[in-house]
């Protein structure tokens, strides 16, 4: 995917035909040239999506299994670069099949992408509010002048890997317009 600067800082456009097209797969395992887009398969069609934006498969994988083990019962997608996310997003290209692919509520992003950065997808959604998740939280470490940076690129919330879910029920309770719902079977991540 070819960025172009924008405005002499680091805002990057996306081409519409960089989405248009089928990424290739961040992994050097995988022959496929299918994207990278990984999600749970036991929750329920009508609940809210959460999609993850990180590269590393690892913490991928440790989110899943916090998921699971909290009994987080939301789909969860996750894309490897700032171009998937960007694609997702928009609803283009390989993620044009809005059942496949439903926008999310919660958009989880790290900051450090092999592609880019999670700054570049916060610019994009503030510079593209109608496409925009309710809520916004940031991954990473311990950094405070990045989680500043965050905020003031429009992120809700901000979440320290490796994330714990006493850290998601408290963040989920601090961003407006969403709930965390409890039932028999789990937790529901819900509008609110």
């Amino acid at each position: 995917m070819n960025f172009e600067p924008r405005d002499g800082v680091n805002t990057y456009l996306v081409r519409l035909e960089d989405c248009l097209t089928l990424p290739q797969a961040v992994s050097v395992n995988r022959a496929s040239k299918a994207p990278a887009v990984t999600s749970t398969d036991s929750a329920t069609p009508v609940a809210k999506t959460i999609l993850v934006v990180d590269d590393n498969e690892d913490d991928i994988m440790l989110l899943k299994r916090m998921f699971r083990r909290s009994r987080i019962l939301n789909p969860l997608q996750a894309v490897n670069t700032v171009e998937d996310a960007i694609c997702y997003l928009k609803g283009e290209g390989v993620y044009s099949d809005g059942v496949r692919y439903p926008f999310p509520t919660l958009l989880l992003v790290d900051l450090h992408l092999s592609d880019g950065s999670g700054f570049d997808v916060l610019r994009w959604i503030r510079d593209n509010k109608g496409n925009s998740p309710v809520g916004v939280v940031v991954l990473s470490g311990s950094d405070m002048n990045a989680f500043k940076m965050a905020y003031d690129l429009g992120a809700h919330s901000f979440l320290v890997k490796p994330l714990r879910f006493e850290d998601f029920e408290n963040m989920v309770s601090h961003v407006r317009g969403i709930t965390l719902t409890s039932s028999a079977d789990g937790y529901l991540l819900e509008l609110a």
